[in-house]
């Protein structure tokens, strides 16, 4: 039985290191020259399919979009949440469940705002130009 455990364990391990080999493989050009031009020279490479310059703008728009899918989705887990509590019915369990439900949102949420608030720190420290310009 342990040795079925380690190997579900092992499996998992080794998926995490290709998803990480394979997206350091990926990104590595847009860390190291702030573009994603692989074949170098011109007439050559693979075109930039996000098409940002550099690592802090993708980082931006990345968090952008959670900013703005986060909110409605916050909303709807509030509701849920809330609608839990009313049909509880007097039982402890769903009234907590639903409580959970919110706080969880709530704290995803936050969590989403303060990555905006990491970055713009990380890009000051970096000295990146123009870092969080909209929210």
């Amino acid at each position: 039985m342990l040795n079925l455990k380690m190997n579900a364990f092992l499996k998992k391990i080794i998926q995490l290191f290709c998803v990480f080999l394979f997206a350091s493989v990926y990104f590595l050009p847009i860390i190291v020259n702030g573009k994603f031009d692989i074949g170098g020279g011109t007439g050559g490479g693979i075109p930039n399919p996000i098409d940002t310059t550099s690592f802090t703008v993708l980082l931006e728009r990345i968090i952008g979009y959670l900013v703005l899918i986060g909110a409605p989705i916050l909303a709807l887990m509030v509701l849920y949440g809330g609608f839990m509590i009313l049909t509880a019915g007097g039982n402890p369990e769903k009234f907590k469940s639903g409580k959970d439900v919110i706080l969880y949102a709530v704290i995803g949420y936050t969590i989403i705002l303060v990555s905006w608030g990491v970055i713009y720190i990380i890009g000051e420290i970096l000295g990146a130009p123009n870092l969080v310009n909209k929210i």
